[in-house]
């Protein structure tokens, strides 16, 4: 798969569509944040797909606007102050390389925030929260395998995409997690006791979110396209189609 050139891998005005519906899902609560009095909220879904329809950059950027809306428009949702939207464009940037089937960018940044975890002694504390990563690796893992000979977002097979959609989203909110435990060591101290329990529970959620974002974006990855939206893999092959010679073009008819 060819990279597109620039940062920028859609239109502006779409990026900013995408953030404006981020924005308005953060009004909309999914899960209480155990021992906060937060919630999460339906915007946890959008992020991943932000960098999956998009790419990397285009979808950090649509999620970090988004998120920063999302907080001022939502802030029962903010524990982590005015940087907390930073946590969506590592997200959308972990799930838009996994979309390019970068997957080894993803798992680096799943290890990086996890080795970081262990430079505390709180972390050190609750040794076992960066277990809950696995489940991040094992998406890496099975997205690799199912996108190693072609992409899974452009099979034919509706059972193959929802799967590399699946495993893409928790990809990146497999990050969201990590980087978000780092901020809530750094802001709370919390005692390892709080973090052994949010360990039981903490997978669920983040399986769920995953779902939920392959539910929500099957059929727009299926859809958009068809209205003359490129997302997906599609922004790097409508590219490819671009560069060759209009000769070219010509004969290939």
């Amino acid at each position: 798969m060819k990279k597109k050139s620039g940062l920028l891998t859609a239109h502006p005005a779409v990026i900013a569509v995408w953030a404006a519906l981020m924005a308005a899902a953060s009004l909309l609560p999914a899960f209480p944040i155990v021992g906060t009095g937060a919630t999460f909220n339906i915007a946890n879904c959008l992020t991943p797909l932000a960098g999956i329809f998009f790419g990397p950059i285009a979808g950090a950027i649509a999620a970090g606007v988004g998120g920063f809306i999302g907080q001022l428009l939502a802030p029962h949702t903010v524990l982590f102050g005015p940087l907390q939207f930073t946590i969506g464009i590592m997200g959308a940037l972990a799930s838009g390389y996994a979309m390019q089937r970068k997957w080894w960018v993803s798992f680096g940044i799943i290890t990086l925030f996890g080795g970081i975890w262990y430079l505390f002694p709180t972390g050190r504390g609750a040794w076992a929260t960066p277990l809950l990563y696995l489940l991040g690796y094992a998406a890496i893992l099975v997205g690799w395998f199912v996108s190693r000979k072609k992409d899974a977002l452009l099979s034919p097979n509706r059972g193959k995409m929802m799967l590399g959609l699946f495993c893409a989203s928790l990809a990146g909110i497999v990050v969201t997690q990590a980087m978000g435990n780092l901020w809530a060591l750094i802001f709370f101290q919390l005692p390892p006791a709080i973090w052994f329990t949010v360990l039981a529970i903490a997978p669920v959620e983040r399986l769920m979110f995953a779902v939920g974002a392959m539910i929500i974006g099957t059929p727009l990855l299926i859809g958009l396209p068809k209205i003359g939206i490129q997302v997906g893999p599609m922004i790097y092959q409508q590219e490819d189609e671009e560069d060759i010679p209009e000769p070219a073009i010509e004969a290939k008819g």
